[in-house]
């Protein structure tokens, strides 16, 4: 179990890393370098978007606001929500099949 946060952690760590880097340091701007540019600015909308799907899908299931909702906070947080709790949620409605 240890390991798992461990893992989830440095995911978080790495991307919250990436973002900063991103938007503080890199200077890239769309005629410097459009295609990193157009990377980075996805993988914001990603991270932005992500945090929102999951408080949706939070009050779609769960009808209340629970303590794991804070990773609204934190870019990425998302992720852990979605493998912990939405897809163990499918696999128990036998909703995905695993191979």
């Amino acid at each position: 179990m240890a390991m798992r946060r461990t893992a989830w952690l440095t995911l978080f760590v790495a991307i919250t890393l990436c973002a900063a880097w991103i938007v503080a340091f890199s200077g890239w701007t769309m005629k410097d370098n459009p295609i990193a540019s157009r990377l980075a600015a996805a993988f914001l909308a990603f991270v932005a978007v992500g945090s929102y799907w999951m408080l949706f899908d939070a009050w779609k299931h769960e009808k209340r606001l629970t303590r794991k909702l804070w990773l609204f906070f934190v870019p990425g947080g998302f992720l852990w929500y979605y493998f912990a709790v939405c897809r163990l949620r499918e696999l128990r409605k036998g909703g995905f099949k695993t191979p």
